[in-house]
């Protein structure tokens, strides 16, 4: 999985071509996925029966406030240094 997101960033970073970086950009994910999911797995296997819903929902919002930071960030080193994607 790590070397599925390694495979992707660099080709994210070599393409010319959307329907390239589309394809990168998938390979990335994947790999991405792979790690949620092996986490989840993890919490689930140690967690206890009382704590569990409590502990994969705390998962899931650090992971939805990382994504929103994330967001935030690239917009505002656009917005307010003229940064680009490219």
């Amino acid at each position: 999985s790590y070397l599925l997101m390694a495979i992707g960033c660099f080709g994210m970073s070599v393409v010319t071509s959307f329907t390239e970086i589309y394809w990168c950009t998938a390979i990335r994910a994947g790999g991405s996925s792979v790690l949620w999911i092996y986490s989840s797995l993890l919490l689930q296997k140690f967690c206890s029966e009382e704590m569990l819903g409590r502990v994969l929902s705390v998962d899931y919002a650090l992971a939805t406030l990382a994504e929103s930071i994330s967001a935030f960030g690239g917009g505002f080193l656009q917005d307010d240094f003229g940064m680009s994607a490219e």
